[in-house]
Protein backbone atom coordinates (compact mmCIF):
# COMPACT_ATOMS: atom_id res chain seq x y z
CA UNK A 1 0.00 0.00 0.00
CA UNK A 2 2.84 2.26 0.97
CA UNK A 3 4.56 1.71 -2.57
CA UNK A 4 1.29 2.60 -4.64
CA UNK A 5 1.25 5.93 -2.41
CA UNK A 6 4.63 6.61 -3.37
CA UNK A 7 4.45 5.67 -6.98
CA UNK A 8 1.97 8.59 -6.70
CA UNK A 9 4.04 10.87 -5.19
CA UNK A 10 6.45 10.42 -7.92
CA UNK A 11 4.35 10.67 -10.76
CA UNK A 12 2.90 14.07 -8.81
CA UNK A 13 6.36 15.26 -8.26
CA UNK A 14 7.11 14.47 -12.52
CA UNK A 15 3.77 16.07 -13.41
CA UNK A 16 4.90 19.17 -11.28
CA UNK A 17 7.89 19.31 -12.47
CA UNK A 18 7.07 19.20 -16.22
CA UNK A 19 4.21 22.14 -15.62
CA UNK A 20 6.86 24.69 -13.54
CA UNK A 21 9.02 23.61 -16.67
CA UNK A 22 7.11 24.80 -19.01
CA UNK A 23 7.13 28.17 -17.60
CA UNK A 24 11.30 28.73 -17.38
CA UNK A 25 12.06 29.31 -21.15
CA UNK A 26 12.84 27.21 -24.17
CA UNK A 27 15.58 24.82 -22.66
CA UNK A 28 13.16 24.43 -19.94
CA UNK A 29 9.94 23.59 -21.99
CA UNK A 30 11.99 20.71 -23.61
CA UNK A 31 12.75 19.19 -20.37
CA UNK A 32 8.83 20.12 -19.33
CA UNK A 33 8.02 17.70 -22.28
CA UNK A 34 9.81 14.69 -21.38
CA UNK A 35 8.62 14.96 -17.93
CA UNK A 36 4.91 14.53 -19.56
CA UNK A 37 5.86 11.50 -21.13
CA UNK A 38 7.89 10.50 -17.77
CA UNK A 39 4.77 11.02 -16.26
CA UNK A 40 2.40 8.98 -18.64
CA UNK A 41 4.73 6.28 -18.83
CA UNK A 42 4.86 6.63 -14.76
CA UNK A 43 0.95 6.40 -14.73
CA UNK A 44 0.46 3.56 -17.08
CA UNK A 45 3.72 1.49 -15.95
CA UNK A 46 5.63 1.31 -18.88
CA UNK A 47 8.59 -0.82 -18.63
CA UNK A 48 10.41 2.38 -19.56
CA UNK A 49 9.11 4.61 -16.91
CA UNK A 50 10.99 4.01 -13.86
CA UNK A 51 14.55 4.47 -15.57
CA UNK A 52 13.52 7.33 -17.38
CA UNK A 53 12.37 8.93 -14.21
CA UNK A 54 15.07 8.36 -12.33
CA UNK A 55 17.59 9.84 -15.17
CA UNK A 56 15.16 12.85 -14.92
CA UNK A 57 16.04 12.77 -11.33
CA UNK A 58 19.89 12.70 -11.93
CA UNK A 59 19.78 15.05 -15.14
CA UNK A 60 17.92 18.14 -13.30
CA UNK A 61 20.47 17.23 -9.91
CA UNK A 62 23.23 17.75 -12.68
CA UNK A 63 21.12 20.92 -14.03
CA UNK A 64 21.04 22.73 -11.61
CA UNK A 65 24.27 22.01 -9.99
CA UNK A 66 25.77 23.12 -12.69
CA UNK A 67 24.01 26.17 -12.64
CA UNK A 68 24.80 27.24 -9.42
CA UNK A 69 28.61 26.16 -10.24
CA UNK A 70 28.23 28.59 -13.18
CA UNK A 71 25.92 31.28 -11.30
CA UNK A 72 28.37 31.42 -7.84
CA UNK A 73 25.76 32.20 -5.36
CA UNK A 74 22.45 29.37 -5.71
CA UNK A 75 19.09 31.11 -5.25
CA UNK A 76 15.81 29.88 -3.33
CA UNK A 77 14.27 28.27 -6.60
CA UNK A 78 17.80 26.25 -6.97
CA UNK A 79 17.47 25.05 -3.74
CA UNK A 80 13.99 23.85 -4.81
CA UNK A 81 14.92 21.86 -8.46
CA UNK A 82 17.65 20.39 -6.20
CA UNK A 83 15.53 19.34 -3.50
CA UNK A 84 12.54 18.13 -6.36
CA UNK A 85 15.10 16.40 -8.09
CA UNK A 86 16.72 14.47 -5.41
CA UNK A 87 13.31 13.31 -4.21
CA UNK A 88 12.66 12.04 -7.34
CA UNK A 89 16.33 10.42 -7.39
CA UNK A 90 15.48 8.83 -3.69
CA UNK A 91 11.48 7.69 -4.78
CA UNK A 92 13.11 5.90 -7.69
CA UNK A 93 15.73 4.30 -5.48
CA UNK A 94 13.21 2.66 -3.10
CA UNK A 95 12.88 -1.23 -4.20
CA UNK A 96 9.20 -1.29 -3.77
CA UNK A 97 8.76 1.88 -6.04
CA UNK A 98 10.40 0.07 -8.50
CA UNK A 99 8.35 -2.60 -8.53
CA UNK A 100 4.98 -0.68 -8.12
CA UNK A 101 6.32 1.29 -11.43
CA UNK A 102 7.07 -2.11 -13.12
CA UNK A 103 4.02 -3.64 -12.06
CA UNK A 104 1.56 -4.30 -14.85
CA UNK A 105 -1.70 -2.89 -14.10
CA UNK A 106 -4.00 -5.79 -13.18
CA UNK A 107 -6.27 -6.75 -15.89
CA UNK A 108 -9.63 -7.33 -15.26
CA UNK A 109 -9.91 -11.35 -15.83
CA UNK A 110 -13.67 -13.01 -15.82
CA UNK A 111 -13.73 -15.40 -13.40
CA UNK A 112 -13.45 -19.35 -14.27
CA UNK A 113 -16.18 -21.30 -13.10
CA UNK A 114 -15.76 -24.08 -10.73
CA UNK A 115 -16.38 -27.25 -11.93
CA UNK A 116 -19.63 -27.61 -9.55
CA UNK A 117 -21.04 -24.51 -10.37
CA UNK A 118 -20.68 -25.78 -13.98
CA UNK A 119 -22.32 -29.45 -12.76
CA UNK A 120 -24.80 -27.06 -10.72
CA UNK A 121 -25.85 -25.44 -14.25
CA UNK A 122 -26.16 -28.10 -16.67
CA UNK A 123 -27.97 -30.30 -13.38
CA UNK A 124 -30.44 -27.99 -12.57
CA UNK A 125 -33.76 -29.33 -12.41
CA UNK A 126 -36.14 -28.01 -15.14
CA UNK A 127 -39.48 -25.63 -13.51
CA UNK A 128 -41.02 -25.00 -16.55
CA UNK A 129 -43.79 -27.76 -16.94
CA UNK A 130 -43.78 -27.87 -20.71
CA UNK A 131 -39.87 -27.70 -21.07
CA UNK A 132 -39.44 -30.81 -18.80
CA UNK A 133 -42.41 -32.44 -21.28
CA UNK A 134 -40.37 -31.20 -24.15
CA UNK A 135 -37.42 -33.21 -22.71
CA UNK A 136 -39.25 -36.08 -21.88
CA UNK A 137 -40.41 -36.61 -25.35
CA UNK A 138 -36.97 -35.64 -26.95
CA UNK A 139 -35.46 -38.35 -24.29
CA UNK A 140 -37.48 -40.44 -25.28
CA UNK A 141 -37.51 -40.09 -28.70
CA UNK A 142 -33.48 -40.44 -28.90
CA UNK A 143 -33.87 -43.61 -26.47
CA UNK A 144 -35.90 -45.41 -29.50
CA UNK A 145 -38.95 -46.20 -27.41
CA UNK A 146 -41.15 -43.87 -28.99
Amino acid sequence: MLAVLLRYVLLVLVILLGVSELAGGAVMVVIGIVSKVVAFGVSRRLSWAWAAALIQGILLVLWIGLQIALGGVPMPVHWLYLTWGAAIIALCLIPAVRAEVHKPPQAVLRRQPEIAELEAQFTTKETDPERVRNRQLSNTYLSGRG
